[in-house]
């Protein structure tokens, strides 16, 4: 929603407050870095609403879901053979 009227709001990233050790947290500085920290958040929101990541890790997350497909009984089903093909010719370049 943030981004969607990010027009309506600021977010702009304010500046860090330090503390020294021992120092004492005050009500503000508890406040500005809740603030900075949903300010940053909503910047890295995508315009549909999701966080996006990059993750280049298909080869990381693949054969966990090859796995679980297969003994759930399901791998025809989700993965038709055009995608199946497509899976393992990206394997096959990227090895």
């Amino acid at each position: 929603q943030w981004r969607k009227n990010k027009d309506r709001f600021d977010d702009s990233i304010p500046g860090v407050e330090k503390i020294d050790d021992g120092g004492e947290v005050t009500y503000e500085a508890a406040t500005n870095t809740l603030r900075r920290a949903i300010r940053f958040i909503s910047v890295m929101q995508g315009e549909d609403g999701h966080w996006a990541a990059n993750i280049d890790a298909p080869l990381f997350l693949m054969p966990p879901l090859v796995f679980v497909l297969y003994i759930s009984g399901t791998l025809n089903t989700i993965l038709p053979d055009e995608h199946k093909k497509e899976a393992l010719w990206y394997m096959y370049c990227h090895q």
